[in-house]
């Protein structure tokens, strides 16, 4: 029997749509970039359900027909000046699901939606190498930059160090604030 899964958009985003993308967006980073840390549900809420400052967004969900999440894309249509041509989406499928169609359907239903809003342009991201770079290559996506992600644990980061390559004056780190409140 073929797999079968619908695509639907999600015009607002309850608390239950939100934790079911961060699980499809959790399962496929730890898949497709194993050591790094996913963003947390809180971090993944906010950016689905607080408005975009450059431009707004659509969001999609694919799911198997008895309602489990296993796909999920997200279109941000840029509108600053110089920009309103362009679109960047997200798209997430969870592991145990790929190569079944999801992804695809999802790209297929992000291609519409950005040919309706009359972009000439859709960017995205994906690990150099990693299944979604495959994927992106097998459905015309151009690389066109890549990118080198080198994460800094700033709270084991040597102050004095950085500070002396830079020429900054060396500073104490504090724990204390104050506010000052004046009528």
């Amino acid at each position: 029997m073929p797999y079968k899964s619908h695509v639907a958009p999600v015009s607002w985003m309850s608390a239950e749509q939100a934790a079911a993308w961060h699980a499809v967006v959790a399962a496929s980073i730890e898949h497709d970039l194993p050591g790094e840390s996913a963003p947390t549900p809180e971090q993944v809420h906010a950016r689905l359900t607080t408005a975009a400052p450059d431009g707004r967004r659509l969001f999609w969900l694919a799911a198997e027909d008895d309602g489990a999440v296993v796909g999920v894309a997200g279109l941000r249509l840029f509108t600053g000046q110089g920009r309103d041509h362009l679109a960047e989406l997200e798209l997430h499928v969870r592991p145990d699901r790929r190569r079944r169609g999801v992804g695809s359907h999802l790209l297929t239903t992000a291609i519409f939606a950005v040919q309706v809003e009359r972009r000439r342009g859709l960017l995205t991201s994906a690990v150099a190498d990693g299944p979604g770079d495959a994927f992106c290559a097998a459905r015309g996506f151009l690389r066109r930059l890549t990118l080198s992600h080198v994460p800094l644990d700033v709270a084991r980061a040597d102050d004095s160090t950085v500070n002396r390559r830079l020429g900054f004056l060396p500073y104490r780190r504090t724990h204390e604030y104050r506010l000052d409140v004046t009528p």
